[in-house]
């Protein structure tokens, strides 16, 4: 049997009052389509919630741009990322964008966010 590799759980901010939380205290920083807001930590791991308005885009569409931005927190930032809350929105231009232009907006984004 194959072993299933999924976005964890306790990696997740699951609550809108959380996801508003972070969007209201957290530090923003944007780098090209996509927005990061950052805040101290309310566990003691990481926690990420991706944020995909729907910009006149179809549910495919957004689905889409929603598993690539989580494949790319999951698979390149959670494994070594400090215990803090962070929001990813992404805007229009995100849609256009491949796999790789997507994954060096997400660690441009977040790397900008340690300092």
């Amino acid at each position: 049997m194959t072993e299933r590799r999924r976005f964890p759980r306790e990696a997740r901010l699951r609550r809108s009052d959380e996801i508003r939380g972070v969007m209201r205290r957290g530090r923003r920083t944007a780098r090209g389509p996509l927005q990061a807001f950052v805040a101290p930590a309310g566990a003691e791991r990481a926690r990420v919630a991706v944020v995909v308005p729907r910009h006149g885009r179809t549910a495919v569409q957004r689905n889409r741009l929603k598993r690539r931005l989580r494949e790319i927190l999951r698979l390149r930032w959670l494994p070594g990322a400090p215990p803090r809350d962070v929001v990813l929105r992404a805007g229009p231009r995100a849609y256009g964008r491949s796999f790789a232009e997507l994954e060096r907006s997400v660690l441009r984004c977040l790397s900008d966010t340690d300092s």
